[in-house]
């Protein structure tokens, strides 16, 4: 649907997909999406559900929009610079960049299984998703390995474990918060200590000094990943 600027300001009117999408995600993330309906999310934005069924069929469509979105954002914040150094505070805003995925999309996080089990087309999305991650943080220990500043696990086959690890701390911080303190109300902190948890699984691997550095980065502006920029902005 064509979009239109308000005569006054110029800029730019958001179509009805846009606002569904955007209420779709707010209303997710403080509500979780099991509890919010097509209906609620119709009454939210004070429009009728044969106009948000014009843009999506179900819920799950709208979900695996917003996923889709989300996976994007997290390939082109993840994605490494070509050759050069990767210096501590590349790595602190890396696993900051990541963080910033979980909570703008944290309730995808919070209820990962539910969803993935009910829309076969979003689990295997997601799979796609979960290779390419692996892989990223892997080619980020092997560089670290290159340049002196990790030590290769032994057996060299770890390394591979090492990243699986990383993404499987990654995709479940937000649903170990939710568990293990059930009234906790979920902030931008908490989220962000996971990705120091998330650093911690390869950390003794990294000279104390480097390490010391990344951790410095992690724990400096708590509860203020959306300030952190990619490593490709910088």
């Amino acid at each position: 649907m064509a979009t239109s600027t308000t005569p006054s300001s110029g800029r730019r009117r958001r179509s009805n997909r846009e606002r569904i999408i955007e209420a779709s995600l707010r209303l997710f993330n403080e509500k979780g999406a099991r509890n919010v309906t097509t209906n609620h999310i119709a009454a939210h934005l004070g429009i009728s559900p044969g106009n948000l069924y014009y843009h999506f069929r179900n819920r799950e469509e709208i979900i695996r929009a917003l996923y889709e979105t989300g996976a994007e954002e997290a390939r082109s914040g993840l994605t490494l610079p070509e050759g050069g150094r990767l210096s501590a505070a590349d790595l602190g805003r890396y696993y900051l960049t990541g963080i910033e995925v979980v909570w703008k999309y944290r309730f995808f996080f919070r209820d990962i299984d539910e969803l993935l089990l009910r829309d076969p087309l979003l689990a295997s999305s997601f799979a796609d998703l979960q290779t390419w991650m692996i892989e990223q943080m892997r080619t980020v220990m092997e560089r670290l390995i290159e340049q002196g500043d990790m030590r290769a696990p032994d057996p060299v086959e770890d390394l591979e474990r090492l990243a699986e690890n990383g993404f499987i701390l990654w995709t479940s911080w937000v649903r170990f918060l939710a568990a293990s303190r059930p009234n906790l109300e979920l902030r931008p902190a908490h989220v962000v200590e996971g990705a120091l948890h998330n650093f911690l699984t390869f950390a003794a691997y990294v000279n104390p000094s480097f390490a010391e550095q990344v951790r410095a980065v992690l724990v400096a502006r708590p509860g203020k990943a959306s300030s952190h920029k990619s490593l490709r902005r910088r």
